[in-house]
């Protein structure tokens, strides 16, 4: 319920202050299957909706493009969530007074006072009871769609093993390596060449690694890593992609036990030792079965709604009344 309130302070509260600031607006932005959406409920949507993308408008003209794409998805917003309570209605949905009475007053509770909240209603054009109305067909077509993921999310054995063996290259683990390092940062030194000098420096203690010498405690003495420097240099498991391209280069072709030359990175110059090696290895689906099973539900449950939604769109009498410039191109 708190996922849904938030949901409806989006759709009904937001407005209502923007509309304050933006002075009122006669007439309807939309009419979907004869329901008139007013300019004023659409500009205070768009505005909300624009500023969840972070998006604040200023003087520069290149926001042009952006402003009319937010325009036109704040636009198919409305008509959706307009279609679906629609469409909950003719499925005869019905919602407890109790849930809207729970709905109201949470979102009564915001305000100072009463009459505050009455007040945004009426700027909004809504009386109490058209208010209460309105949050019921809300509530009613949050449920539909719930209704629609509900019958969509039924994931047979075979199509879990389907969807398996279809993404096997997604299902690897990569290749992983378990190194300790000992880290030298540059620093000024005042020398004529200092990072020729922090080289130097790390010569004898690649040679002590090399004779044998235990390496963490090489580490814990000489690295300058304080976020590996207690655990002996030791940065577990990592695969490509985590860690600087030259350190990893070189953590990648050394065999277990094997100690690198020196190896410069942007932090400093590193001596590598490698601890241990995992090749990579496809998670054997009983592993994974409830988990992928749940991601496919998720999948197929979110196609649903979207075809559902597609659907009430393509049999809808949509009549757009205000100008929100051309459509981004695909």
């Amino acid at each position: 319920m708190k996922k849904l309130m938030r949901h409806l302070l989006l759709l009904l509260l937001a407005p209502c202050a923007a509309s304050l600031a933006q002075g009122f607006h006669p007439g309807d932005a939309v009419h979907v299957n004869g329901e008139a959406i007013s300019y004023q409920r659409f500009n205070g949507f768009y505005i909300e909706y624009r500023n969840s993308k972070g998006v604040a408008v200023g003087a520069r003209g290149d926001q042009l493009e952006l402003l009319t794409q937010l325009r036109n998805e704040a636009m198919d917003r409305m008509i959706e969530q307009a279609l679906v309570a629609q469409a909950a209605e003719r499925a005869g949905l019905e919602v407890a007074k109790e849930e809207v009475d729970s709905a109201v007053d949470e979102l009564r509770s915001i305000f100072d006072d009463d009459n505050a909240f009455i007040m945004k209603l009426e700027t909004e054009g809504f009386t109490e009871e058209s208010f209460r109305k309105h949050i019921e067909r809300m509530i009613a077509a949050k449920r539909y769609l719930d209704g629609i993921r509900l019958e969509a999310s039924g994931v047979s054995d075979t199509e879990l093993e389907r969807y398996y063996h279809d993404n096997e290259r997604r299902l690897t683990f990569p290749e992983q390596v378990r190194v300790r390092h000992i880290l030298l940062t540059w620093k000024p030194l005042g020398k004529q060449d200092d990072r020729a000098a922090i080289r130097e420096q790390m010569d004898p203690i690649l040679e002590r690694a090399r004779s044998g010498e235990d390496f963490a405690a090489l580490a814990r003495e000489f690295s300058d890593d304080f976020a590996t420097k207690q655990s002996g240099g030791d940065t577990g498991f990592f695969h490509r992609g985590q860690m600087a391209p030259d350190f990893e280069d070189v953590a990648f072709r050394l065999q277990p036990g094997e100690i690198s030359d020196p190896v410069d990175t942007a932090f400093g110059v590193h001596v590598i030792r490698v601890e241990e090696r995992q090749e990579p290895y496809l998670l054997p689906l009983e592993e994974v079965r409830d988990k992928l099973r749940d991601h496919i539900r998720a999948e197929k449950s979110e196609m649903a709604v979207q075809n559902e939604i597609e659907h009430l769109r393509a049999e809808a009498d949509i009549d757009i009344l205000v100008a929100l410039g051309p459509r981004p191109t695909e």
